[in-house]
């Protein structure tokens, strides 16, 4: 039985606009994530702003943790929970739950001369651990080793540079210091002004902003083309501009990270991380799949991250795009685990140029790695959802008591102690919401940007751009199937429009046929790079509606005006 549309709740998001931020020079890293030092600036695209739906107020704590999850933690640990007892021993025993002194730093580098990162991370993962291990016992050593950890570098932390990697530290360590902040926010001491302060004056507005935010508004991808950068990177700034949104009470930062999880441009964005739905096996693939599997289960890591501390505010990213994120933490589980996974043709732009790469395999290399990354997500999937889950349950029998971080870099990119922290009840449900789409539903006219004419149902299933005669041919009425997916049906013919055969080739041809309730006739529309336009994409393939000289396609994106689509709605309607 598919799943695809299997959770459709009420509630929306409605976003402020993206906060301006001062354009500044930087280095462009290409995808083999090595540093190329070209400071010049390339143009990149425009996430365009949705409405302001009024400040809601923050829930503390309310990160990766709450109150409920840690408290239920603390009471599992005293029951004696077998497998919960098992990993809070690991805890325990941890190099990084101990009470040490801080070694704050004025400058973080990352990656180049002078990398010194390992000094802060040591140090967040300490304050990380105290942090929850006083959250879970009560034991205040704890808790002032934490504050005095992060104390510390909220007063002597004044830069974070390097090459383009300053990007990974950005985001990385951002996400991470503000939920170890996020934990001490009410501790005796804590000073939670200057941390807020240091987390947006030094990760945020001059790191995370600058890569996540659209040129028009002062940032530019880190002057790349934006697709150039792997998903992990985006996910990664992604996830630090959430967590610093909530910890710093700034709704603004908060939605900025949650839009572009929704919409973004760049790689990370989910329909972009998982470009293609393999809905028949309950599969999805992830973008750095081709690429090496450390990369995919990193990626997998983070996105989890994002829709956690979306989920402990009450947005439900876990369940956006018809669940999307759990059919890419199958795949990327499967094949882990050693089984096949189906592998569709993946391109991307890299560079400043844009120029075009791509991927006809996935990547075995460094297939079978682990990360302590499976615990949150199979709690979410199967304990509140009740979703079987097999892939991931496999994955996480493979590492069956998931720890902290230790040893090489790549380990602390996440906090670890899924098997401590996270065991909702199974069936607690889902007590979030999921975001609303882009568009009212209604019958509308839809304008190519390129001005070549309106979408028009032709005949014999073609689909065409032709030019406007106000007729039902060209009349769409537009239906939220929910999660931002929608229908779109002829008004002349009654026809749904879809993509030939289901096909995830770049260039197959747009029709309208009977409805099967298929991804690949569920379309989704993104803001474009131009005013009040939008990307149309099918939601089986992130590949673009287009405009051709004769008839209408999806293919790759490249931010043409024939891939612009402006909805005007149909008078009379």
């Amino acid at each position: 039985m598919k799943r695809f549309l299997c959770i459709i709740l009420g509630g929306a998001i409605l976003l402020p606009c993206l906060a301006a931020c001062a354009r500044g020079g930087g280095d462009v890293t290409d995808v083999t994530d090595t540093a190329d030092a070209n400071e010049s600036a390339a143009a990149t695209e425009t996430e365009v702003p949705d409405v302001d739906d009024g400040p809601r107020e923050f829930v503390h704590p309310g990160l990766l943790h709450t109150k409920e999850t840690l408290e239920r933690t603390a009471d599992a640990i005293a029951s004696g929970d077998r497998e919960i007892s098992k990993s809070f021993e690991l805890l325990r025993k941890s190099e990084f739950c101990a009470v040490a002194s801080p070694r704050a730093a004025a400058t973080i580098n990352r990656g180049g001369n002078g990398d010194n990162c390992a000094v802060l991370y040591r140090d967040m993962a300490r304050a990380y651990q105290c942090a929850i291990y006083w959250r879970l016992t009560g034991d205040t050593k704890f808790g002032d080793c934490a504050r005095d950890i992060l104390n510390a570098w909220s007063a002597t932390l004044k830069n974070v540079g390097g090459n383009a990697d300053r990007y990974l530290a950005s985001g990385l360590y951002g996400y991470q210091l503000a939920n170890a902040a996020e934990l001490m926010r009410d501790y005796p001491g804590f000073e939670l002004e200057r941390m807020q302060d240091m987390l947006i004056n030094v990760f945020y507005k001059p790191l995370c902003e600058r890569f996540l935010v659209s040129n028009e508004f002062g940032a530019d991808h880190n002057d790349a083309c934006i697709t150039n950068y792997w998903a992990n990177w985006d996910l990664a700034n992604m996830a630090a501009t959430i967590a610093i949104g909530v910890f710093c009470d700034r709704r603004d930062i908060y939605d900025t990270g949650v839009r572009y999880f929704m919409y973004g441009l760049g790689n990370g964005s989910v329909y972009n991380a998982i470009p293609f739905l393999y809905e028949d096996e309950e599969l999805a693939q992830w973008q750095e799949s081709g690429r090496d599997q450390g990369h995919a289960t990193l990626g997998i890591g983070l996105m989890v991250s994002c829709c956690e501390m979306a989920y402990s505010q009450g947005d439900d990213l876990y369940g956006w795009a018809g669940q999307r994120f759990y059919y890419a933490a199958e795949y990327v589980a499967r094949y882990n685990n050693g089984d096949d996974v189906p592998f569709s043709r993946y391109e991307w732009a890299s560079g400043q140029r844009g120029d075009w790469q791509s991927q006809t395999v996935i990547s075995d290399a460094s297939r079978g790695h682990t990360r302590p990354i499976w615990a949150m997500i199979y709690n979410h999937y199967h304990n509140r959802l009740g979703l079987e889950a097999p892939n991931i349950a496999r994955a996480l029998e493979r590492q069956p008591c998931e720890g902290g971080p230790g040893g090489h870099a790549s380990t602390f990119d996440q906090t670890g102690f899924g098997t401590l922290l996270y065991n909702d009840p199974e069936g607690s449900g889902v007590n979030a919401a999921l975001p609303g789409g882009e568009v009212a539903d209604g019958v509308y006219i839809i304008a190519c940007g390129d001005g070549s004419g309106v979408l028009t149902s032709s005949g014999g299933g073609a689909v065409s751009v032709a030019a406007a005669d106000g007729s039902d041919a060209q009349r769409w009425r537009v239906t939220h199937a929910g999660g931002g997916m929608y229908t779109v049906v002829n008004v002349g013919t009654g026809l749904t429009l879809g993509v030939r055969n289901g096909s995830y080739v770049s260039n197959t041809r747009i029709v309208v046929g009977a409805d099967d309730g298929e991804a690949w006739q569920r379309f989704v529309f993104a803001p474009a790079k131009a005013e009040g336009k939008y990307r149309i994409f099918a939601a089986h393939a992130s590949l673009a509606v287009t405009s051709l000289k004769d008839g209408v396609a999806h293919r790759r994106y490249e931010g043409v005006s024939s891939q612009m689509w402006e909805l005007v709605e149909a008078q009379g309607e």
